[in-house]
């Protein structure tokens, strides 16, 4: 049994038809008979049955095919680690990142990274920040930038805490000849997007539920939406300093005082299996960047 003979039974599962895959392999069919013959002998079972013209694959096929797609992926892994090898890439760092922080940071930080680390090869998963625990668990990724501590199972640094701003879309007036904004009358009168952010959305809506009973809600669950609906003029929310900061420097957005309520914090967080497999340089760029 090698990898080619493999590759030709995942086809003709796929394609159920010993001559489809013998033209896309360029080969005869009584070639290709031969391979899944000779991998049934290996087996010691029937991966196909006859069904008219066609060939459908036996309950034992469906076991072996599962097992095939596994083997070739790890097969097509190891073979893309090794080139990389060839190539001077001596290391895998595999990043699990949050949506909030590759819309804001994330950017910034690798390109410092790969300047000083040209031999590390850095791959990046952006998934939810409830989900980046389970995958350092698993071994799917060596480390994580949450917006959530990790679970028990993982190890977890608090790298990262700023202001939450209530924000809307830019009036056009300067800070001297505009009216003042008031925020709440701003929340009574637009729509406020909510569920941006994994942590503080409890107690914000519970607090401002409590002092504006008509308010309307949209839940939007990414930063990045809700930061190009408030653009567009079309309602309000609450975000964390680091992913408006540009906008608030260029004029698109207003920050708007809230008093009569507090606003909570949010925090990023560094999250890893174990100090042994913890890329120390990568963390140092994490720990080190100017957030502001």
């Amino acid at each position: 049994m090698d990898i080619r003979t493999i590759r030709t039974f995942l086809l003709a599962a796929e394609h159920e038809n010993y001559r489809e895959v013998a033209e896309r392999l360029f080969i005869t069919q009584p070639a290709v008979t031969f391979q899944i013959r000779q991998l049934e002998k290996d087996l010691g079972g029937k991966l196909f049955m006859k069904d008219g013209r066609n060939i459908v694959l036996t309950e034992f096929g469906r076991l072996f095919y599962q097992e095939c797609v596994e083997i070739v992926s790890q097969f097509d892994k190891s073979i893309h680690r090794m080139n990389q090898f060839k190539q001077g890439f001596h290391k895998l760092l595999r990043v699990g990142i949050s949506p909030l922080f590759a819309d804001t940071i994330l950017p910034t930080i690798i390109h410092r990274y790969i300047e000083g680390n040209p031999n590390v090869e850095i791959t990046i998963k952006i998934m939810e920040s409830s989900e980046i625990s389970q995958h350092i668990e698993k071994g799917i990724i060596d480390i994580g930038l949450s917006c959530l501590p990790g679970s028990s199972l993982v190890e977890t640094i608090q790298f990262h805490e700023e202001d939450v701003s209530f924000v809307t879309r830019h009036d056009g007036y300067d800070s001297e000849s505009g009216p003042v904004l008031d925020a709440m009358n701003l929340l009574e009168n637009n729509l406020l997007f909510t569920d941006n952010h994994p942590v503080y959305w409890n107690s914000l809506t519970e607090q401002l539920s409590a002092k504006i009973p008509s308010l309307r809600t949209m839940q939007v669950n990414q930063s990045y939406i809700t930061k190009r609906f408030v653009l567009e003029g079309i309602g309000v929310s609450f975000l964390p300093k680091s992913i408006i900061t540009r906008e608030l420097m260029e004029g698109r957005l207003l920050e708007v005082p809230i008093d009569f309520m507090t606003v909570p914090t949010a925090s990023m967080y560094l999250v890893y299996k174990n100090k042994q497999q913890l890329d120390s340089e990568f963390a140092s760029y994490i720990m080190n960047f100017h957030y502001s």
